[in-house]
């Protein structure tokens, strides 16, 4: 077996190849990698962020967070580097209008990813569940690094069933985002909006991970 090695940040920058097998720990992030006679460092699938029920959005129109994390620097700054996001979520409206809801992923202030769902029913319904998926995936890293992003969201917009089948709205990106600072600490959030009132949104679960 090959050496074993301790980072105290992210194991390389920029790339994936590394010179020897090796078990590497980056004891900032917890990140486990390992490199076979590949010479090809892959990480450990690593939970980042994990959160239970949270308090309940009320009075949601503008960007609202359902996840805020600062990522310590460098954890995206790695070739392929990969990231996915999943979360719950429940959501009562008024019923008075037919808002459409909108879930967003930025990094650093710079968005990577938003999906809009249809308007919801104009009938009041009450604890409707929506789930959301994204994936994040370094395109090119260092100070002016880019994120390949796509994701879904799946919503019941029914009249307050919430049994009812969801219907499924996926990402329209089709070029990598515009330039964020790989290299620094960055602010994760993944935000929730509507194009007119919902009276409450509740994350139930969600989480982070690394997952290359």
């Amino acid at each position: 077996m090959g050496a074993d090695r301790i980072t105290q940040g992210p194991s390389i920058t920029g790339t994936n190849a590394y010179d020897s097998q090796a078990l590497v720990l980056d004891v900032t992030n917890n990140i486990l990698e390992t490199s076979g006679t590949n010479r090809t460092m892959q990480a450990a699938r690593t939970a980042l962020i994990v959160l239970g029920a949270q308090t309940a959005l009320s009075t949601v129109t503008t960007a609202q967070n359902l996840i805020s994390k600062t990522l310590n620097a460098g954890v995206l700054n790695k070739a392929l580097r990969t990231l996915l996001i999943q979360g719950s979520v429940i959501y009562t409206s008024p019923g008075t209008t037919t808002p459409t809801i909108t879930i967003a992923v930025t990094l650093g202030g710079v968005s990577l990813c938003s999906i809009t769902t249809a308007a919801v029913s104009s009938t009041a319904s009450t604890n409707m569940p929506v789930q959301f998926e994204f994936q994040l995936q370094t395109a090119t890293t260092g100070s002016s690094g880019t994120i390949e992003s796509h994701g879904y969201v799946y919503a019941n917009i029914s009249a307050n069933t919430p049994a009812a089948a969801s219907g499924i709205y996926c990402d329209t990106n089709t070029a990598v985002s515009s330039s964020v600072n790989l290299a620094s600490a960055l602010a994760l959030a993944v935000t929730v909006a509507a194009s007119s009132t919902i009276t409450s949104v509740q994350l139930r679960q969600a989480s982070v991970e690394c997952v290359f």
